[in-house]
């Protein structure tokens, strides 16, 4: 579906590489996850697939097609984009921002309305509730939920996730992420996701893949990644979720035996 071949990207002509000579396939109905610190490329790498970035070096080759050869804009409105600021048009309504790139695509009045009020029952908005309302009437879930409705409102088959999930509260966030993944699986989205979330990498992702400096060192299963020691990065990430684990598993039975 996606092939990132030996991709790069350089802000000052070859100086630094804030991503550097990277590979990476991305098969068809997968959920992969980019997961690393803050400043290891992930975000960088993300952007350069709908074009938002460019890359300096190297290929990138959708469903066959080298994005290089797209227009950016039409290659953008193929693919859902989530982030997680979530960017809501304040002035408009629900339904007009779901609606932005049906419209722009130049859909009927009657099926740009029908896709809008199909998304909002999908993400368990009643359109009759919540289509004519504007954004700060939503809470933080809510908005998010709109906001993955607008990206999937073209019927895209990718769509790329930036810490879409973020700025939500714990229990707002767990729920959205396993609502999320059904849905993913359901529609038989491709999904390319950024977190630096751990825990969040290893409950949603098919396969992750670990970024630091700029390079890909680890590519695999959750299963595979919390076994696997080769790589000191990997592993030291791969602790952090362990540790809280077993620090949960200690409270319990503390408390068990109080």
């Amino acid at each position: 579906m996606i092939s990132i071949q030996r991709v790069s990207k350089s802000y000052d002509r070859g100086g630094s590489f804030p991503v550097c000579e990277i590979d990476l396939e991305v098969m068809g109905a997968e959920l992969l996850i980019l997961l690393g610190e803050s400043g290891c490329g992930k975000t960088t790498t993300l952007k350069m697939i709908n074009r938002l970035i460019e890359p300096s070096a190297g290929n990138i080759v959708i469903d066959g097609r080298d994005t290089a050869r797209v227009n950016p804009v039409d290659l953008r409105r193929q693919i859902g984009y989530v982030f997680q600021g979530i960017g809501l048009f304040p002035h408009m309504t629900v339904g007009e921002n779901i609606a932005i790139v049906p419209r722009l695509l130049q859909w009927n009045r009657e099926k740009t309305e029908s896709r809008v009020d199909e998304l909002l029952r999908m993400m368990g908005l009643p359109p009759e509730q919540y289509r004519a309302r504007k954004p700060a009437e939503l809470s933080g879930g809510q908005q998010q939920r709109v906001g993955v409705a607008r990206a999937l409102a073209a019927g895209p088959k990718i769509m790329l996730m930036d810490e879409p999930f973020g700025a939500l509260d714990p229990i707002t966030r767990d729920g959205l992420q396993t609502e999320f993944k059904h849905l993913q699986q359901s529609l038989g989205l491709t999904v390319v996701m950024v977190t630096h979330d751990m825990t969040e990498a290893l409950l949603m992702a098919d396969r992750i893949v670990v970024m630091e400096r700029g390079r890909i060192v680890t590519v695999g299963t959750p299963r595979e990644l919390l076994s696997d020691q080769s790589h000191p990065y990997t592993a030291a990430l791969m602790a952090t979720p362990k540790r809280q684990a077993d620090r949960l598993e200690a409270l319990a039975r503390s408390k068990g035996d109080a």
